[in-house]
């Protein structure tokens, strides 16, 4: 069986061999090529982490610095929907990007967005975590600014501030998790916290949540996100809103269940996503841009994901799990589909594409059946998971 950790040094080592060769075609094949083979992988390793009662290890480094990487079913989960995410994009930006001024570039940096991705999916420590995020962010970044015009370059630096502050935050909070179990890895931290002062786990687990909180668009912290999808080419937009917002809440998830499962923080959570939920929905309703209605919806979307993921129990889990894969599929095809209107039509505003679908029937059938589900109209994968969220929530409150 081939090793897991071709997910970093696969997409690493296309990305200097594209810098390298400096050739746009010859960097499209390998990204297609090496994106394909890797959602492969993620796709033969799913059956074996279902079936493995513990997480399958990677690679291990025995404390101090206790470096584990290890892949389970949510991994493998995440690393397919990452794979296929990032292959519609690369097709799609082969379009966008012949007149463009680096492509080379561009598919480097993607790789290295993709790598850092990967990267997260498999790391079970916080040093891992918090190399692999900041390769994450400064990719998104260059992204976001890619047309370098005064908005992309204006909300890539908001987004960059935010995120810088967040890691700041992030840094501490390993400084504490490191002090009170002399070892970087999630379990050995875990274990440390269910014995230290409560006060300060609850202080780390703020910081965390903070830091991690501004890459997955949280309430408050996700002011850079409308600014970011509506000046960020249209497949960056896909890229964010497709899993590296999905990705941040997964981390968030897995640091909730392990590191920090002893406090109880779970009703602020969930006092926090319907705040998001309410600004995110009132929000997107008083938009013209169709991008930013789109990334205010994203806002509210992961409102949706972290109160059910903040449910604390497994039916809440599963249906979090399932509207993030939604999310990750109709998001990205709404912005993808989105670009190309506003590449027809030249204009962003919505009330500017009225008898488009009849002149795109097909781009309008992909927007449509995409905006169904995910406002959840039944039969679409969206009105399930929706349904399974408030069950959960119904169950939950109802012992």
């Amino acid at each position: 069986m081939v090793s897991p950790l071709l997910f970093i040094i696969g997409p690493l080592g296309t990305a200097f061999l594209m810098i390298l060769l400096n050739r746009r075609l010859v960097s499209l094949i390998l990204a297609l090529a090496v994106t394909l083979a890797l959602g492969i992988l993620a796709l033969s390793w799913l059956p074996l982490t279902l079936q493995a009662a513990q997480p399958m290890v990677v690679a291990s480094i025995p404390a101090p610095l206790g470096i584990p990487l290890s892949l389970d079913a949510l991994g493998a989960g995440m690393a397919i929907i990452v794979a296929l995410s990032a292959l519609l994009v690369i097709l799609y930006s082969s379009t966008y990007l012949r007149n463009d001024h680096a492509p080379v570039t561009y598919y480097a940096v993607v790789m290295l967005l993709l790598m850092a991705s990967f990267g997260l999916v498999l790391t079970r420590d916080l040093f891992n975590l918090f190399v692999f995020f900041e390769i994450l962010c400064i990719s998104s970044y260059i992204l976001v600014a890619w047309e370098q015009n005064s908005s992309a370059l204006e909300a890539s630096f908001k987004y960059m501030v935010l995120g810088s502050i967040g890691s700041t935050f992030m840094l501490v909070a390993i400084a504490l998790a490191y002090r009170a179990a002399g070892s970087l890895a999630m379990a050995d931290i875990a274990k440390a916290f269910s014995q230290a002062n409560q006060g300060e786990v609850i202080v780390a687990a703020v910081l965390f949540l903070f830091g991690m909180g501004v890459e997955a668009a949280i309430f408050p912290v996700n002011t850079w996100l409308p600014d970011a999808h509506s000046s960020a080419p249209s497949s960056i937009s896909a890229l964010l809103s497709g899993f590296v917002i999905e990705l941040s809440l997964v981390v968030l998830f897995r640091l909730g269940g392990t590191v920090f499962a002893q406090i109880h923080l779970l009703p602020v959570l969930q006092s926090i996503a319907i705040a998001g939920i309410l600004v995110g929905e009132f929000s997107a309703f008083a938009q013209h841009e169709v991008k930013r209605t789109l990334a205010y919806s994203s806002i509210a979307q992961v409102g949706l994901m972290l109160f059910a993921l903040s449910l604390g129990s497994p039916e809440g889990a599963q249906a979090g799990l399932l509207q993030l894969l939604m999310h990750a599929a109709a998001k990205s095809t709404l912005f993808l589909v989105a670009g190309y209107f506003i590449l027809r039509t030249g204009s962003r505003f919505m009330e500017d594409y009225k008898g488009l679908g009849r002149r795109m029937p097909l781009s309008g059938l992909f927007f449509g059946l995409a905006a169904l589900s995910l406002i959840g109209v039944p039969p679409f994968f969206g009105f399930f998971t929706k349904w399974g969220i408030l069950q959960a929530a119904v169950n939950l409150g109802g012992r």
